[in-house]
């Protein structure tokens, strides 16, 4: 393949992958400020993890599992996701109904670990915060 059409095919798969995250967001309870400082997460990384991450976010995927499993146990809660530059994916969890005191981090963060090992994925890979602030501060 030539250098242009990778360059070509490159632009079509992050042109989607920004698309695709502008439209999950648009469709659900995101504040608009989340929403704003959100998008620019999902460029970095490779085209790989861009990849991994909107398969997380599909209906029924990693995301929505823990998600279900949380508004079960009562949180009621934003999700913040990304890339950083070394594919380590960032997962962020804003709760909107309590206190991120330490005993529900601990809890939360174990409920997403454990979604993670059943769907056979490295753990090492995330990096996982609970908290109440909606910035991308990890």
């Amino acid at each position: 393949m030539t250098e242009s059409k990778k360059r070509r095919n490159r632009f079509v798969v992050a042109g989607f992958i920004l698309f695709a995250s502008f439209t999950i967001l648009l469709f659900t309870k995101t504040p608009k400020a989340v929403l704003e400082l959100c998008s620019p997460l999902f460029q970095n990384g490779s085209l790989e993890m861009q990849s991994m991450q909107l398969t997380l976010m599909e209906k029924g995927g990693v995301y929505d599992q823990v998600g279900q499993r949380l508004k079960e146990k009562g949180y009621e809660h934003y999700m913040l996701g990304g890339i950083t530059s070394n594919d380590k994916i960032l997962v962020k969890f804003i709760l909107t109904n309590q206190e991120a005191n330490d005993k529900i981090q601990e809890e939360i963060t174990d409920i997403f670990q454990d979604y993670i090992v059943k769907n056979n994925l490295n753990t090492q890979t995330f990096k996982v915060k609970v908290s109440n602030d909606t910035s991308t501060n990890w």
